[in-house]
């Protein structure tokens, strides 16, 4: 599993951030950001070493609301901590 803060250089030779990784249907999913101007993002499906780009719009619109609940949680729990 891929952890928040890592950094990727994929194939289109930019460097990502991982901004967050969640489980899904017993799937590993990262959210990736540019590192350069930060308005490219990725979300992915990570297997083991290699990422897969998520191209099903339906999955993307699940995995980014699920990304945004998990960063929010994860947001209070460090602000109430």
């Amino acid at each position: 599993m891929l952890e928040q803060g890592e950094l990727l250089v994929l194939t289109d030779d930019k460097e990502y951030a991982v901004v967050s990784s969640i489980m899904f249907e017993d799937k590993n999913y990262v959210y990736l950001v540019d590192t350069d101007k930060y308005k490219d993002y990725k979300i992915c499906e990570f297997h083991g070493e290699t990422l897969e780009e998520v191209v099903d719009s339906d999955l993307f619109r699940l995995l980014v609301i699920k990304f945004n609940k998990d960063l929010k949680e994860n947001l209070t729990k460090i602000v109430n901590d």
